[in-house]
């Protein structure tokens, strides 16, 4: 049995792998923070240290429209309160409730989904379509956030730590030759970078640590 987000062979019946859990964890952990940091780009031109701007003939929009988006119903809320909604009806549970902000709704559905996430990473047919929309929505709000070529992904750590996966997102920092895991340290150089995008993990010993 193979991991239903990444393929990986499984050792044990499941629907995620340890690494795939442990990404989906961290992100879901990182979104409702993202959340509240794309407020302070919502103006154009914020969080930007561009040079001198050439005239133009129109004016800027007074609010960024893909941060807007994102911000916005339909965005990043709609996607995580999406899933925590199928994860509930897999459960025979009533629909989560929905009220507050947008920013509680957000920190609430992310909440429900990592208290539920074992029985999800074992149980929930939709999983693995569950890991990779959170890995596609925790993208677009990194690259919102930091437009810089640092933002390209690679995938998540291969790394053994005691026994388990490390998962944590991987991305390239611009003009390196050498990926490190912010979380335990794991160096991965260029010849392992295509190995971990298509989740065809190297050996624990093909990492310098």
């Amino acid at each position: 049995m193979n991991c239903t987000a990444c393929t990986h062979p499984l050792d044990a019946p499941a629907q995620l792998c340890p690494a795939c859990v442990r990404g989906l964890d961290v992100r879901l952990s990182e979104l409702p923070g993202q959340y509240l940091l794309l407020a302070t780009h919502l103006r154009p031109g914020a969080a930007r240290g561009d040079g001198p701007v050439a005239l133009v003939r129109t004016p800027p929009l007074p609010v960024r429209e893909d941060v807007l988006d994102m911000r916005a119903e339909g965005g990043l809320v709609t996607v995580l309160e999406g899933w925590r909604e199928a994860m509930q009806q897999a459960r025979g549970w009533g629909p989560p409730a929905r009220t507050g902000s947008i920013e509680r709704r957000v920190v609430a559905a992310a909440r429900g989904l990592r208290m539920n996430i074992e029985w999800i990473a074992e149980s929930f047919p939709g999983a693995g379509d569950m890991a990779r929309e959170i890995r596609h929505l925790a993208g677009q709000a990194a690259a919102l956030l930091d437009p810089a070529p640092s933002t390209l992904s690679v995938g998540d750590c291969a790394a053994e730590l005691g026994g388990d996966i490390c998962g944590a997102p991987l991305r390239v920092p611009h003009g390196t030759t050498t990926v490190r895991c912010c979380r335990c340290g794991t160096d991965y150089p260029p010849h392992l970078w295509m190995t971990l995008a298509t989740g065809a993990w190297a050996a624990p010993a093909g990492a310098a640590a």
